[in-house]
C-alpha cells in the first residue's frame, strides 16, 4: 500500500528537480566574477557548465565576515567576500524556530525565490551568482525527522540598504532612478512568465542599492495571476474592464468555452498595482517637483497626478520620463 503524499511535499519533490536541472543545463557566464575552480580533473570545464559562479562544491570558499544581519523569522542573511568581491550569502536558518507546520512552506518559498530569479532576467533585479540544495526538511524525516531545517542556500551580489525619502540625489540620478524603476515594472508586465505582481512590497526591505542602482531583491510573493470577474458587475480596482479568458486561463474554470462564460479577467491589474505601489514608494520622491528647475515643475505636477490616478500606461509613463530627462543637455548624449 502506498503512503499518501501531501501537496507540499510533491511541490517541494518536482522544485527539487527543476533547481538539478537549471544547475546542468543551462551556459556558462563568465561576466562578472571569476570561477573558483574546485576540481583538477581534466573535465572540469565539462562538470562545471552553469551560468552561475557558486555551487555545493564551492559555496564554503566564501570567507563570511557578517552573521545574522536580518532575514526575517525564518531566512538569515550572512556577507562574505570572495576573489575580492563582497557577496551576500541567504541561507534558511536552523538558529531561528518556525511552527513545524510551515517548515515545508518556507522551503517552497525560498526555492519559489532561487527558480523566479533564475527566469527573469534585468539589471534592476538583485542577481544571483549561485545556489546550493544540500538536502530538504522532507529528507530528514525519513531519518526521524531528527532536525525541521532544510538546507538551502543561495548567494547574491552585495547591495546597501538606503531610504528613499531621504537619499540625496541629484536630479540626474533621480531621473535615472525613475527611468530603471519605470523600465523594471515594463518588464515585470511583459515578462516570460507573464505579467507579474509584486504582492509583498516594502521599499525600505525589498530593494537595495546596487553600485548606485536601485535593485528589487525579493521575489519569493510574486505571482502572475490576475484577478477573476464576472461580466454581470465587471472589475472592482483601476477602472479595468473585465475581459474575456483566453484559452489557458478557461482551463481552470467550469466553463467549457469562452462563448458562454461569464467569468473573465481584470487584465491588467497587475501592472497598475505595480504602477500603484512604485508611486506611493518611489516616483513621489524622485519626482518630487520642487527638487527640479522652475521650468520643469508643471510638467512633474501633471505626470505625478496622472499616476494617482492611475491614468497612464508604462509606455507612456516611459516617454514622459525620457522627455523629461531630453531637455536636459548633460543627458541628450545617453539617450
Amino acid at each position: 500500500m502506498f503512503r499518501r503524499i501531501n501537496k507540499n511535499m510533491m511541490i517541494i519533490i518536482v522544485l527539487q528537480f527543476v533547481l538539478l536541472v537549471l544547475y546542468y543545463n543551462v551556459p556558462n557566464n563568465k561576466e562578472a566574477y571569476p570561477r573558483h575552480e574546485t576540481y583538477e580533473d581534466e573535465n572540469k570545464s565539462d562538470k562545471s557548465a552553469s551560468k552561475y559562479i557558486f555551487n555545493c562544491t564551492n559555496i564554503n570558499s566564501i570567507r563570511l565576515f557578517k552573521y545574522d544581519i536580518g532575514g526575517g523569522m525564518s531566512k538569515t542573511i550572512d556577507i562574505g567576500t570572495f576573489e575580492r568581491e563582497t557577496v551576500v550569502v541567504k541561507r534558511l536558518s536552523p538558529r531561528k524556530n518556525p511552527k513545524e507546520r510551515d517548515a515545508q512552506f518556507r522551503e517552497v518559498l525560498f526555492m519559489k525565490d532561487i527558480l523566479m530569479r533564475d527566469q527573469l532576467d534585468h539589471p534592476s533585479i538583485i542577481k544571483m551568482l549561485g545556489f546550493c540544495v544540500n538536502h530538504l526538511k522532507h529528507d530528514l524525516d525519513i531519518y526521524q525527522g531528527y532536525l525541521p531545517f532544510g538546507d538551502i542556500s543561495a548567494v547574491y551580489e552585495f547591495g546597501k540598504e538606503f531610504r528613499i525619502a531621504e537619499a540625496k540625489f541629484r536630479i540626474e540620478e533621480r531621473l535615472n532612478h525613475a527611468l530603471d524603476i519605470a523600465d523594471l515594472i515594463s518588464y515585470l508586465h511583459h515578462s516570460p512568465l507573464g505579467s507579474l505582481k509584486l504582492v509583498d512590497f516594502l521599499p525600505y526591505d525589498h530593494f537595495l542599492m546596487v553600485k548606485g542602482k536601485i535593485k528589487l531583491i525579493d521575489l519569493d510573493y510574486i505571482n502572475n495571476v490576475e484577478p477573476t470577474c464576472y461580466f454581470s458587475s465587471g472589475c472592482s480596482y483601476y477602472n479595468i474592464t473585465c475581459q474575456p479568458l483566453n484559452s489557458y486561463e478557461i482551463q481552470y474554470t467550469n466553463c467549457k468555452s469562452t462563448n458562454n462564460c461569464t467569468i473573465g479577467v481584470c487584465r491588467g491589474t497587475n501592472l497598475k498595482h505595480n504602477m500603484a505601489r512604485f508611486t506611493e514608494s518611489f516616483f513621489a520622491h524622485l519626482l518630487k517637483p520642487e527638487l527640479y528647475p522652475l521650468d520643469k515643475q508643471k510638467k512633474l505636477i501633471q505626470l505625478l497626478l496622472r499616476l494617482d490616478k492611475h491614468d497612464i500606461y508604462i509606455d507612456d509613463l516611459l516617454d514622459e520620463l525620457r522627455g523629461i530627462k531630453q531637455t536636459f543637455p548633460i543627458f541628450k548624449e545617453n539617450l
